[in-house]
């Protein structure tokens, strides 16, 4: 009987193998790389919508409180006792529950920008606590800024605890459970007195919770050198306020878009929408939000069905303003393959600067808008 033993592969054998490994390999390859393109690209756009889903409900959620004044009507005459109103601190005046600025140009708003808190490295401009303002010049050239302004809704209101016969007393209010830091504001702080009838703006030159306890003690004396001082200290020029008033802080909240904090898959930093509230230092709250744009819906017939849409700067008066259509543009903050042509371009805007000699810079975009009410609009 003759054996006949395996020596090994011919090589034909040897390449015809080679080949089909070659051949399978490119294939694993190629199909990881698809996966790995396709999961990136379902990421990105999951992020975006998540992006622009938070961005809209934040503006949403300050807009349905915009001029929001307690049972104090709009239509009623708002008073304060500041003595020239141009002195009323940005953050504090809440004469207008809406004000809006449109971009007309590169850099350039309309109204322009000099009323706004700013802090421009050691320079500050209109505003309350140093240090605390937008850096205006990092404001993305070609979006809107938006602000809101209304009384704070308080889990529990603070209420009078006692009849002001002349309006011109201290005010005794009802501690709240967390005490002084239950009211919402601190010396030196504008806070607001307010009924069904009238409300009244004023510079709290103290407080004290100790010669009235358990009730909390707040000073509105003339003697005050600050710049936002008490001009004459009666806080209602009609009647009186009773122990139905109530105390409250007021609440501005500023929007607008500038470069974030984070940077991206590829080293560059990716714009974010940004929030001033009050008097405290801007917040960035989405990053990958890139644009804003508003519209303002303007109701002249007494209701609140707008007759049209206009522009931050073709709006004559704040009070007519019914609805506020926000669009925002979001991205996917890191390179997806994108096929989209920057939307900005800008120094301080380091993703889509430079212009990309492709004209791509990798991300991808969609424009999400929704319109929003003004519950508290004339």
């Amino acid at each position: 009987m003759n054996l006949v033993f395996q020596k090994g592969l011919s090589l034909v054998e040897l390449m015809i193998s080679l080949a089909i490994g070659s051949i399978i390999t490119v294939g694993i390859v190629q199909l990881m790389s698809a996966n790995t393109e396709t999961y990136s690209l379902m990421m990105g756009q999951s992020r975006m919508q998540e992006s622009a889903r938070f961005a809209l409900d934040f503006i949403s959620r300050d807009v349905r409180k915009a001029g929001y004044r307690g049972c104090f009507s709009n239509n009623q005459q708002l008073y304060w006792t500041i003595g020239v109103i141009d002195d009323m601190p940005y953050e504090f005046d809440l004469r207008f529950g809406v004000q809006g600025y449109d971009a007309v140009g590169v850099n350039i708003w309309s109204p322009n920008l000099d009323d706004l808190p700013s802090t421009i490295g050691s320079t500050n401009s209109n505003v309350f606590v140093n240090g605390t303002g937008i850096d205006t010049d990092k404001i993305i050239t070609g979006t809107d800024i938006l602000t809101l302004r209304n009384i704070d809704q308080q889990d529990i209101e603070v209420r009078l605890a006692i009849h002001m016969p002349t309006s011109r007393e201290d005010i005794q209010v009802v501690a709240p459970p967390d005490g002084v830091a239950g009211l919402g504001f601190s010396q030196w702080d504008l806070a607001i007195i307010h009924d069904c009838e009238k409300a009244t703006i004023f510079h709290v030159t103290d407080i004290d919770d100790a010669t009235n306890a358990p009730n909390i003690t707040i000073e509105h004396s003339r003697d005050s050198t600050d710049l936002w001082r008490n001009e004459f200290d009666t806080l209602a020029i009609k009647n009186s306020f009773e122990s139905d008033a109530f105390l409250s802080p007021i609440d501005t909240n500023i929007y607008y878009i500038a470069p974030g904090s984070g940077e991206n898959s590829s080293g560059n930093i990716p714009l974010s929408l940004w929030r001033k509230s009050g008097t405290t230092i801007p917040v960035e709250l989405v990053e990958g939000i890139e644009d804003l744009q508003l519209l303002f819906g303007v109701s002249n017939d007494g209701d609140k069905t707008p007759n049209q849409y206009l522009f931050a700067n073709e709006v004559a008066d704040w009070k007519d303003v019914s609805t506020i259509r926000i669009t925002v543009v979001a991205n996917t903050i890191d390179d997806v393959g994108g096929l989209t042509t920057p939307t900005h371009t800008c120094d301080v805007q380091t993703c889509y600067a430079g212009e990309p000699t492709n004209g791509i810079d990798g991300l991808m975009r969609r424009s999400f808008t929704q319109t929003v009410l003004l519950r508290n609009s004339s």
